[in-house]
């Protein structure tokens, strides 16, 4: 009897091997941006002068995170027009800007509270990746879910900005976490589905280059998000347990 090849399973195996390598390099370098951001941060906060000229400068702290938002808006409507590269410079760009903005967290929390919210965040954000990248459920229903989420706890939290409540704060916390984590799993499985696209052309280097400093930007907005909500979660938990 004549054997045949299935050609399906080697395409399927193909596929798997490039969304891989498709994956690892998203993760690489949304590594570099996290640890960039963080030597920043701690290299800034170790310096009282930057972080008073900052502090003492609201309308250049102002620009500087309207910078980091102009820079998000580049690297997400560009990536076709510019070039691996230069998305690279702009995404590492981004994360110093990000660890310069963020120095006042080593003056406003201490080291306990930050490694536990780092810890914290980094097995939430593992969990949610293997949960997006390996569920067989389609998660693109929850973004809209997702987005009108993250609108409400923006509005919430300028409203309980004037209010100053504490309990309202902690349900924007812990209602932020439940929405974060959910945009985890659900980028993952987006990135999943660019990653298949891509494959087809595996061997452009610089269009994989492209689409894996989108998926590092993205990934690596979820962590920082979630974890600077988690800081506040384990501030306040550490403040009732004194009281």
């Amino acid at each position: 009897m004549i054997e045949y090849p299935n050609f399906k399973s080697t395409t399927l195996k193909k596929e798997s091997s490039h969304i891989q390598t498709y994956f690892r390099k998203v993760y690489g370098w949304m590594s570099c941006g996290l640890l960039l951001t963080a030597f920043v941060a701690w290299y800034v906060s170790n310096s009282i002068q930057i972080v008073n000229y900052l502090l003492n400068n609201k309308f250049l702290l102002l620009g500087l995170c309207f910078l980091q938002f102009t820079l998000v808006f580049i690297i997400s409507n560009f990536l076709n027009r510019l070039s691996g590269k230069t998305l690279t410079a702009l995404f590492m760009f981004y994360s110093s800007l990000t660890g310069l903005t963020s120095a006042g967290i080593f003056s406003i929390y201490n080291q306990n509270t930050i490694f536990t919210a780092f810890i914290t965040t980094s097995f939430t954000f593992l969990s949610m990746c293997i949960w997006g990248y390996f569920t067989k459920k389609d998660l693109s229903y929850l973004g809209n879910l997702i987005i009108m989420g993250i609108f409400g706890i923006i509005i919430a939290s300028f409203i309980n900005f004037w209010l100053q409540n504490n309990l309202i704060s902690s349900v924007i916390n812990y209602v932020s976490v439940i929405f974060f984590t959910l945009l985890i799993a659900y980028d993952t499985q987006k990135l999943k589905n660019i990653a298949k696209k891509i494959s087809l052309n595996i061997n452009d280097k610089d269009n994989l280059r492209r689409y894996a400093i989108l998926g590092a930007l993205m990934l690596y907005l979820d962590f920082v998000n979630l974890f600077l909500i988690m800081l506040r979660l384990v501030d306040n938990n550490n403040s009732n347990d004194d009281k």
